[in-house]
């Protein structure tokens, strides 16, 4: 950590010697180990160690970013070096005001767990082989791929105004896809799970369970188009709530790159559609006491009962708008963190149970045009919704919607809901959606 500091240090410095107003400069350094399964076997492990340097150097509002693949003082000052060169070429930007100064930040308890920095290739593995056996079980002829990996790294962030920072992180993961054949007849199914600390992370029985759900895809019907209700299932609604949070970033609206240009302060969904940013949350994936530019990180609310309160910004969008940062920046962009819906009083059971002709998606919801809102997509993992159940699997079925119309007609969110670390992923429920079938 102190060498880290110490080299982020010097080349800040060297930047500023050089001729830039503001510089800052992030070092970071780490490990990762992965494992690649395919058809049921380990098809290939992978360990890496890295590091890597960026310098942002600043002059009359004029940006240069420098990065290196070495954390070294050498690499870093070479950097620092040639980002106020660039600087000094580009076009000078009056938005800019200044980089943040040091701010105490909030507690948000530890964000690495040695454990997890000290698995090894033989825990990834025992992890897919597990997973293949726990599908097997289910379904002998299941065909298996997916993998596991893991990561640590440490990071720190010094600029030219006090911000001195230093960051650590693990993360764990666990992915499946089961595949099984009936002749032509084909079903899948996707799941996962990850989490930064060893106790949160739980990856026994997701093979079995992918090959559970596989087994329901098998036996797919096509349907006739229309209009229908659409209920969200908790792997595909995040994408709904992720599309909103996207489009709020400040710096797509500023360039008008986002359907919610204009719309701060306006009603852009129904009443049930409440999201708040929570990078506090304790062990949360997204969790950080600040941001890539050293802004202290706090809740903030995005939509309140369907009204659009705030839009995401670092420094730069937050002084050409003349705001506050909302500490969401990643040190090159902006994005939100995690992202917790309002939940609703009825259970998903409830909510399909509500529904006399509509279609079920357990999955693969996906991003709209970020400029129109405009969405069109397959859907991979669909269920037939009669008369309040599910009752068979789709095939050959598209559905397209603006996502704002779709915003204003969901009337349900189940109180209900999948976790996974940060993650609040319930069942929601959408009316008027037009669906393509292909009978």
């Amino acid at each position: 950590m102190a060498n880290l500091q110490a080299i982020a240090k010097q080349a800040c410095n060297e930047a500023m010697r050089a001729g830039a107003q503001f510089a800052d400069v992030g070092l970071s350094r780490g490990k990762s180990l992965s494992i690649e399964l395919e058809r049921g076997r380990i098809k290939s492990s992978d360990a890496r160690w890295g590091s890597g340097c960026s310098v942002r150097a600043i002059i009359n509002g004029a940006v240069g970013w420098s990065s290196a693949p070495g954390a070294d003082l050498d690499a870093a000052l070479q950097a620092a070096r040639l980002a106020v060169e660039l600087a000094e070429v580009a076009d000078p930007d009056p938005d800019f005001r200044q980089l943040p100064g040091p701010a105490s930040g909030p507690d948000v308890g530890p964000t690495a767990d040695p454990r997890v920095a000290q698995l090894t290739i033989g825990d990834l593995v025992d992890f897919c082989l597990m997973n293949v056996e726990s599908a097997q079980e289910v379904e002998p002829s299941v065909v298996v791929s997916g993998g596991a990996s893991t990561g640590w790294d440490e990071s720190v962030l010094v600029n030219s105004c006090g911000v001195d920072l230093y960051r650590e992180s693990t993360s764990v993961n666990a992915s499946v896809q089961a595949i099984i054949r009936r002749g032509d007849d084909v079903g899948s199914f996707y799941d996962y799970d990850v989490a930064r600390f060893l106790e949160d992370f739980v990856p026994e029985g997701l093979g079995a369970k992918a090959a559970k759900e596989a087994l329901s895809c098998l036996n797919a019907r096509k349907i006739g188009s229309g209009v229908m209700t659409v209920v969200l299932g908790p792997l595909a609604s995040p994408s709904l709530a992720g599309s909103v949070c996207y489009a709020a970033v400040a710096e797509e609206v500023q360039r008008s790159r986002s359907f919610l240009a204009g719309k701060l302060g306006q009603r852009i969904a129904s009443e049930h559609v409440t999201l708040i940013d929570n990078p506090l949350i304790p062990r949360g994936l997204a969790t950080s006491a600040f941001d890539g530019e050293g802004v202290p990180r706090k809740p903030l609310t995005i939509v309140e009962s369907g009204v659009l309160r705030s839009y995401l910004h670092d420094t730069y969008t937050a002084g050409k708008a003349g705001v506050e940062s909302t500490g969401h920046s990643t040190r090159g962009g902006i994005s939100p963190t995690n992202v917790i819906p309002k939940l609703g009083t009825m259970t998903a059971a409830e909510i399909i149970a509500g529904v006399e002709d509509g279609l079920y998606l357990n999955d693969s919801f996906a991003y709209p045009n970020m400029v129109t809102g405009d969405l069109s997509t397959t859907v991979e993992f669909g269920f037939r919704i009669e008369g309040g159940k599910l009752t068979y699997p789709v095939k050959n079925t598209m559905f397209g919607a603006n996502l704002l119309d779709m915003l204003m007609n969901l009337d349900a969110v189940s109180s209900d809901y999948r976790e996974e670390p940060g993650r609040i992923m319930p069942t929601v429920r959408v009316h008027n959606v037009r669906v393509a079938g292909g009978a």
